[in-house]
């Protein structure tokens, strides 16, 4: 497909609309709204919200088929908080310099524009050979793939794109990710006389010190399972002359394929046990966190922040036939966690990734999709549906 004026012009504008509707997680309404006007707009067979706030569009062949496979393209709502320092207006949706610049341009609202647009041009043009569904799904950003879940499992679709920046190569894979707490216990007293009792935030640090010489696991596709420390937090807090009785440290692991909720706990646990060997006053534990979410809807759901990693055979169908209508892409894999830890890593779908943008751009200040990955995608998308 070459995209003509018009329809370059209308995925912008619903790029920028998606821009302009702020979208924290669990605050998606505006948004997904846009995404409704949208499908509605694109002439989708079906469009509805489910209990979670998802959006979901289906679109059916035009002539009958014996196929009974269906594609999702999915992508998410919300958005990380627009931080840092700014030159242009992050909810603004300013085009310009060959590119769409706000808060979620990159990750991943120019992805979506392109998804919804691209998949309603091939049913439009008589492309599709089998039934296409796009998901907008919400809270990805608190832990990713617990509301797709939902999504995936009514519709049980036979093949899943992430629609996540790739800068358009075919991402056959993904690290994982579990989102872990260290919480070490001291004996608090005046900070005067600190030999009486035991400071938790110095043993935090050791903690976080011999943690840092610990060798994670590597793939030669997927990089290293990266052990990082990412926030501290003492109690009680504020502590004047007084030493703090617990450290809560939390920890950011990325997971390699196969890796278990043992393999991230348990090398933990054995830095501990040799701390406490050579310190009979050194007390902590580690966990992997568990988080409610709560929806623009109000639903909740509870997950634990656990998202395995996943990786496909290159010689897979899905790959071969995927290579076949991209015109033989890169091969690539996501850094970071995406929705297919669930499809993919939890529920074995064939998961592809592909989408605008680059990886890097994600959660920065004047974050930024390029216009011509923006359209390069919608015509991937096209093509994926004729799949």
């Amino acid at each position: 497909m070459t995209l003509d004026a018009f329809r370059k012009q209308q995925i912008v504008e619903v790029a920028r609309d998606l821009v302009r509707a702020k979208s924290l997680a669990g605050r998606e309404a505006a948004a997904a709204q846009v995404v409704i006007n949208a499908m509605r707009a694109l002439n989708y067979d079906e469009v509805r919200v489910d209990a979670l706030g998802n959006v979901i569009g289906l679109l059916k062949p035009t002539a009958p088929t014996s196929i009974t496979d269906s594609i999702l393209f999915d992508s998410h709502l919300d958005t990380v908080e627009a931080a840092g320092r700014w030159t242009k207006d992050p909810f603004g949706g300013e085009v310009g310099e060959g590119k769409l610049w706000g808060r979620g341009a990159a990750d991943m609202k120019g992805a979506l524009a392109a998804s919804l647009c691209g998949a309603a041009y091939a049913k439009a043009d008589g492309r599709l050979r089998s039934a296409v569904l796009v998901s907008a799904s919400v809270n990805e950003e608190q832990i990713e793939g617990l509301a797709l879940a939902d999504v995936l499992m009514e519709y049980r679709p036979t093949h899943v794109v992430i629609c996540e920046s790739t800068a358009l190569r075919l991402n056959i894979g993904g690290r994982g990710r579990a989102e872990v707490f260290l919480t070490v216990e001291g004996v608090p007293a005046h900070a005067s006389t600190p030999h009486l009792g035991v400071n938790a935030l110095k043993q935090a640090a050791r903690l976080i010190l011999a943690l840092n010489a610990w060798q994670p696991p590597h793939d030669p596709d997927l990089g290293y399972g990266i052990f990082e420390p990412t926030e501290i937090i003492s109690s009680p807090y504020p502590s004047v002359s007084v030493l703090p009785d617990r450290c809560r440290i939390r920890c950011d692991r990325r997971l390699l394929v196969g890796e278990t909720e043992r393999d991230v706990l348990d090398p933990l646990n054995e830095t501990i046990d040799r701390l406490r060997a050579q310190d009979e006053t050194f007390r902590a534990r580690a966990e992997i966190d568990t988080e409610t979410i709560t929806t623009y809807t109000g639903a909740q759901r509870t997950g634990l922040k656990f998202q395995p990693a996943w990786k496909m055979n290159p010689e897979h169908d899905l790959i071969r036939a995927a290579r076949t209508a991209l015109n033989d892409p890169p091969i690539g894999y996501y850094a970071f966690c995406t929705n297919a830890a669930r499809s993919a890593g939890m529920l074995g779908i064939p998961t592809i990734g592909f989408g605008p943008g680059c990886e890097e751009h994600a959660h920065i200040a004047d974050e930024f999709c390029e216009l011509e990955q923006l359209w390069g995608a919608a015509q991937g998308y096209y093509a994926l549906c004729s799949l």
